[in-house]
């Protein structure tokens, strides 16, 4: 479905933000491991939230509503002699659930949808068949094909490719009857944030692991308690409307933790640098729009940032430079493409030059048509860069932001 974006000269409003996606899957793979009761409020709606909470589900999940809150009964033992799983797109998902998979001694399949088929998850390969686990996947991507049980021993993984390989095999090892004193250690680390963000959930679990020295010990085997949790605002989902308060106007944001774990709370940062005004009030930080300075900003352990980056940076006066292109290339799309060539369309003058992306300010975008690759965050970007357009800005496949934030244009239409 086309959606059409008409340019703003300014925007004027409140937003609460919804929840995120990041944390709320983190949350549900630990209900699941957890023995006792996990309560859950402010859950997202988006399609991997819900594509993690029916795969639990379908593990044997106990899940019940009351109110606004899910409750849930995790299932450590399937009785089932084999077991079919999906999760859908979501890539988090997938690689935080396969280690806890490789628990189980009975056959398990566990498959994806849409470009999550194409993404590499070869660490999984070399991993598990390390560990004692029965592994078969498709030439290094989903359908994968996993019998336990996993027997924990200290391992290396490599960081390099995604932050997410580590926190499955943190989750896989917390949930294993067989863990004794073992350590990970996290070669060439990168979102060093979102790991920390996975030890922070485990943490309102009763499960304190620390990392130091890009080391985690364990010492388990562990046990979960009975938890009451609610889902903290999505700081990813925030960027794009805290951009579009820092280039055109005066925007409060309610629900947002400053003190949250979650990486993507740098963007305050870059909108410092921008010029932007920020007044943190109670319960709710302000941007108004002030100067459009150029900036320079490290986003290697921040990715997802590069869309909403690359749109603020469009409309500084000079030069902008963000590192860490690198991680972009096995996202939904390959990003740092996608970047470069819609933003580019609407009149950006974007190049990526080794492992950073050079932007050049303009006044204003174009109109133009775009395509965001099956991709959430491209969408969303575009959308923001084309409210300060000399005319309409129409997104393809719209829908595509389901994937993280449903009620995304919802919220646009609110700014005045």
């Amino acid at each position: 479905m086309d959606k059409i974006i008409e340019p703003k000269g300014k925007i004027k409003g409140v937003i609460e933000i919804p929840s995120s996606k990041s944390y709320g899957q983190r949350v549900l793979a630990c209900a699941l491991i957890n023995k006792e009761e996990t309560i859950i409020s402010n859950l997202g709606i988006s399609d991997d939230e819900q594509a993690i909470l029916q795969l639990i589900t379908d593990f044997g999940a106990n899940i019940s509503f009351e109110k606004e809150k899910i409750i849930v009964q995790g299932n450590t033992k399937v009785r089932q002699s084999k077991l079919e799983l999906n999760c859908n797109e979501s890539g988090l998902g997938a690689r935080m659930i396969t280690p806890i998979l490789s628990n189980q001694n009975i056959p398990i399949t566990l498959n994806a949808k849409g470009s999550l088929l194409n993404r590499p998850m070869r660490q999984f390969d070399e991993i598990l068949e390390m560990l004692n686990v029965k592994f078969k996947s498709n030439d290094g991507k989903l359908p994968f094909d996993i019998q336990g049980p996993l027997v924990p021993r200290s391992i290396q993984i490599d960081g390099s490719l995604s932050s997410q390989f580590v926190t499955g095999m943190i989750l896989g090892y917390v949930a294993s009857p067989l863990l004794r004193d073992e350590v990970i250690e996290i070669i060439n680390p990168t979102s060093i944030p979102y790991i920390e963000l996975t030890l922070d959930v485990l943490a309102q679990f009763g499960v304190e692991l620390k990392m130091d020295n890009n080391k985690l010990q364990f010492d388990g085997p562990y046990t979960l308690k009975q938890t009451n949790i609610r889902i903290e605002s999505d700081w990813s989902s925030a960027s794009f409307f805290l951009v579009a308060a820092a280039i055109l106007g005066d925007v409060t944001f309610i629900g947002l933790n400053i003190d949250s774990k979650q990486a993507d709370k740098r963007i305050l940062g870059a909108i410092a640098d921008f010029g932007a005004e920020i007044i943190f009030e109670e319960n709710s930080i302000r941007i108004i729009k002030k100067e459009n300075n150029p900036f320079e900003f490290d986003a290697t352990h921040c990715p997802d940032l590069f869309p909403p980056l690359a749109v603020l940076a469009s409309f500084a006066s000079g030069i902008s430079r963000i590192k860490g292109v690198s991680r972009l290339k096995h996202k939904e799309s390959d990003r740092a493409s996608s970047i470069k060539e819609e933003l580019n369309k609407m009149g950006g003058k974007i190049s990526n030059v080794d492992d950073v992306m050079i932007i050049e300010g303009i006044h204003a975008a174009k109109s133009a048509r775009i395509n965001p690759h099956g991709d959430h965050r491209i969408a969303m970007a575009s959308a923001i860069m084309g409210l300060k357009s000399d005319g309409v800005t129409i997104i393809e496949n719209s829908e595509v932001v389901k994937k993280s934030f449903p009620a995304f244009f919802d919220f646009l239409n609110k700014l005045i």
